[in-house]
């Protein structure tokens, strides 16, 4: 069972709870059970020897979130320990910011982000980028749609809300040179430290809505908190992300073998998520998002 090693933070709206530093939880679901096993990674490869050590940022339901025993669970959750498990590792996630988990994982202090991070050019540039998924930024309103928000152009003039900038505010801020282009007013892009905050401040009235991945919007909307007003904005890949070349070869060779065996399409099947369809591996420069 994967438990928080610290008390998580004060439960916030949405069941979620917000992420801060130092929190950490471990899963023995993938951990190498057998001494025929041998780690496809050394001591030298890894934080901390016979571990696969992942940074998430928890607040992402349903692809990465604390259920209510305080455990990290979600799709991303279930891939990581899967990932381990071909490794012949034992899987440990670090549940942090997403602002931190580029400066964590070039200083040593995680193997891998897995957190549902968008693929870049110039974030290639930074860490080894690999990517697996595709994900379309949406954008969730409140119940009844009140500021009849149905497409990229309806945002003019509201304020969204996001995670600390990202993808999510970079595409905002390029539909703002598009809106600005047309003479219409731009959207105000508001900045919060997770999105749980992003959606309690939705909640609230706050903000006219919180731009993020597809699956989150979708999520909040079967359970009818919120729905869903605009729909797949900018499509991209999303990667793990490394420090070491050597952990990334690594990782990528364990999502071969899962697309091979049928791992990845099954668990994209059950989470409704588009699978990148290019090669799993180290990769930079421009991609498509197939």
């Amino acid at each position: 069972m994967r438990r928080l090693i610290l008390a998580a933070s004060a439960s916030l709206l949405l069941t979620v709870t917000a992420c801060s530093s130092g929190q950490t939880s471990s899963s023995s679901a993938g951990a190498a059970s057998s001494a025929a096993c041998t780690p496809k990674l050394g001591k030298a490869d890894l934080v901390t020897a016979g571990t696969l050590t992942m940074s998430t940022n928890a607040t992402l339901p349903p692809m990465q979130y604390l259920d209510a025993s305080g455990n990290v669970v979600g799709m991303r959750v279930e891939l990581g320990d899967e990932i381990a498990k071909v490794l012949c590792l034992t899987p440990h996630f670090v549940n942090i910011p997403f602002d931190a988990q580029i400066p964590g994982v070039e200083s040593g202090r995680w193997d891998m982000i897995d957190t549902g991070m968008f693929y870049t050019p110039a974030r290639a540039k930074t860490i080894k980028l690999v990517p697996y998924e595709i994900q379309g930024v949406s954008v969730s309103v409140a119940q009844g749609n009140p500021k009849k928000i149905t497409s990229e152009a309806d945002l003019s003039g509201k304020t969204i809300a996001v995670e600390a900038p990202g993808y999510e505010f970079d595409t905002l801020n390029a539909l703002n040179t598009q809106l600005k282009a047309a003479g219409k007013p731009s959207v105000t892009v508001r900045t919060f430290t997770t999105t749980a905050d992003a959606y309690q401040a939705l909640a609230v009235g706050q903000v006219d809505g919180v731009a993020i991945v597809a699956a989150v919007t979708s999520y909040y909307q079967k359970d009818g908190r919120f729905q869903t007003a605009v729909d797949g904005m900018n499509p991209a890949p999303l990667a793990l992300g490394f420090g070491k070349q050597t952990a990334a070869d690594a990782v990528a060779g364990a999502l071969r073998t899962l697309r091979q065996n049928g791992f990845l399409a099954s668990l994209f099947k059950k989470y409704n998520v588009t699978a990148y369809s290019g090669a799993l591996q180290v990769t930079t420069g421009a991609v498509s998002a197939n």
